[in-house]
């Protein structure tokens, strides 16, 4: 029986960023606790925590407009595929992008 070697898939570059700013703000938090209990200043730590927080949430809002925009091309290719009337997709998304980006700016 021959066996197979698998490599391992190298995740992509926008979840690698997902993980490294999660770790990033679970060992700041980490220290930020560490620090109060032992009764040193916190003081940088209550700029740090926010902020690194929010880089977080940003990078998780970056993220899931990529997988929504994925998402509906894939979608509209199954549709195509499938022999459907994909322009009720491409609307769809494009209604939805449109009114994300006007509510952005």
């Amino acid at each position: 029986m021959k066996q197979r070697s698998r490599r391992k898939r190298k995740p992509e570059f926008s979840k690698q960023i997902m993980n490294e700013a999660k770790t990033e703000c679970w060992v700041i938090t980490a220290i930020g606790v560490f620090f109060a209990w032992k009764g040193l200043d916190v003081t940088l730590f209550s700029y740090l925590i926010p902020v690194s927080w929010g880089g977080y949430a940003i990078a998780r809002a970056f993220y899931y407009n990529k997988a929504k925009a994925e998402n509906a091309i894939k979608l509209r290719k199954a549709y195509e595929k499938a022999g459907l009337d994909s322009e009720p997709a491409k609307e769809q998304f494009e209604s939805s992008m449109n009114e994300e980006i006007q509510s952005n700016y």
